[in-house]
């Protein structure tokens, strides 16, 4: 997926002199790699980011220097590095959230033997901040594992739970990055949305793998507002979407009592 920066970050046009394009392509650079691709090469970055080679070489190599970047191999490969590591837990150690939802949600997984997540959005990504391992042996991505906005369950339950200046921007981002993609992601956020109306709950049946089905629900923070989303999926034969209302049910009452202890 290409991640093509704006041109101008600012409102109609005028350009905003405290935003820093430079710095603003290397965290581009930087959230190229993931669970899936923890390693790249230099032309795979720049297919990923748009940018020119030489810009994609010079970030690279000021990374390189400050240790976020480390050479992994042949073929000029490149994978994170250990200070890249230490923000992130820095980032999630603030998080009350996870740590507050983990046991409930070891809890249902024990019981249904069904994977749990809790994600939030990043840009058009969906990014795991909890996790707990159910009997699917696929899919079983840890923290700070991602998966595509439009694909994932999260995505569609945040989208539910987000207002309308919220809703406008994910559909405004997605038509400056993937315009191609915005109609089928029209259609299902509004199925979605409309599930949501009537049950509290969205479903995700054999979208992100055809034998797996996942319910999902948002969770907004009432001290700053922030959506989550909390999931639980298993094994389609297991988990029919009759099934799967019971558990949507359970997520629906747990993510109100999340909602008050979310950051």
């Amino acid at each position: 997926m290409i991640q093509v920066l704006p041109t101008d970050p600012s409102p109609e046009g005028e350009k905003d002199r405290q935003y820093v394009t430079a710095l603003a392509r290397g965290l581009q650079i930087l959230r190229c790699f993931s669970h899936d691709k923890p390693e790249l090469t230099p032309q795979e970055i720049v297919r990923m980011t748009g940018l020119p080679q030489p810009t994609v070489w010079r970030l690279c190599h000021t990374l390189t220097m400050e240790g976020f970047i480390i050479c992994a191999g042949e073929n000029n490969r490149m994978a994170l590095g250990l200070p890249a590591l230490a923000l992130g837990y820095a980032a999630l150690v603030r998080q009350s959230l996870p740590k507050i939802a983990l046991p409930y949600m070891q809890n249902l997984t024990d019981i249904e033997g069904m994977g749990m997540s809790l994600a939030v959005r990043d840009g058009l990504d969906m990014l795991y901040i909890q996790r707990t391992h159910g009997d699917f042996v696929y899919m079983n991505d840890p923290v700070g594992a991602r998966r595509p906005f439009a694909k994932a369950p999260t995505g569609w339950a945040c989208f539910a739970g987000y207002d309308d200046h919220e809703r406008e921007q994910v559909l405004e981002a997605f038509e400056q990055k993937e315009p191609q993609a915005l109609p089928a992601l029209r259609a299902q956020l509004a199925q979605s949305r409309e599930q949501f109306a009537q049950q509290g709950f969205v479903t995700s049946i054999g979208v992100i793998h055809e034998h797996l089905n996942a319910v999902a629900v948002p969770i907004r923070s009432l001290r700053s507002g922030t959506v989550y989303a909390l999931s639980a999926s298993g094994l389609a034969a297991d988990w029919p979407q009759e099934r799967l209302q019971t558990i949507g049910h359970q997520l629906v009452h747990l993510a109100r009592q999340l909602a008050v202890a979310a950051d």
